[in-house]
């Protein structure tokens, strides 16, 4: 998977569904093939979207919410799977730009910390049928999840370095390779907080479910807690 997104600015008010930003890079795009592939793909990010399982998309569904002919559809992808597979590509690319480029303070500080669990919260509520999409073609035995476990694997090692550096700065000694099961636990965590909140509606945390400050701040003292001990590391 090579990174073919480009840094978002990000506000308050940006819409962070990645059918609107596939849009926006249609109506941007100076090639028609370029306009036409990327709305193909926003119908396709609509549809799911919209509850639609990846099982059950139909081309001709796509085609007309896009507004482009049938045929048009096999010029870019052999056939429904392989353009959600583009989708998705593009989509956890996209993931990994928005969290890579919108982050302040320094690594291991509250302000990353935070920063970061903002940007995913907001991420994940926006684009939870995506979300669903990703983790389940995550763990298929396909070139798709490999690619994808490799992406996952490059985080946790970038984020064990960080936990480390920043234990070894404060006269913790530590190593990447001691931090990186830390990393995994704290990720998985996280996913599977947010997955609880927007794709199983578990009724105990509907509170959080339209406040990402909230669960920015919840998964905050969280994360520091499990890597430093403490919600105000140094």
């Amino acid at each position: 998977m090579q990174a073919r997104t480009a840094e978002y600015p990000l506000s308050d008010n940006t819409d962070l569904r990645f059918a609107a930003v596939l849009t926006n890079r249609a109506q941007d795009a100076k090639r028609k093939t370029d306009r036409t592939r990327n709305r193909l793909l926003a119908s396709l990010a609509k549809h799911l979207a919209d509850g639609i399982d990846r099982r059950e998309l139909k081309v001709a569904s796509v085609t007309a919410a896009a507004e482009v002919a049938h045929g048009t559809f096999y010029r870019y992808f052999d056939d429904i799977r392989a353009a959600t597979d583009v989708l998705i590509e593009d989509f956890a690319l996209f993931l990994r730009a928005m969290l890579s480029t919108q982050r302040g303070g320094e690594p291991g500080s509250r302000e990353r910390v935070r920063g970061t669990s903002l940007v995913y919260a907001r991420l994940f509520a926006d684009n939870a049928a995506l979300m669903k999409c990703l983790f389940d073609m995550g763990s298929e035995s396909t070139a798709f999840a490999r690619s994808y476990q490799e992406l996952n694997r490059s985080w946790y090692e970038r984020t064990a370095m960080a936990i480390a550096r920043h234990k070894t700065e404060n006269g913790e000694a530590s190593t990447p390779e001691e931090a990186l099961p830390v990393a995994y636990a704290l990720g998985g965590m996280v996913d599977e907080f947010l997955t609880q909140i927007h794709l199983r509606k578990e009724p105990a945390l509907a509170h959080f479910a339209d406040d990402p400050e909230a669960v920015a701040d919840f998964l905050t003292d969280l994360w520091l807690k499990g890597a430093y001990g403490t919600v105000s590391p140094s």
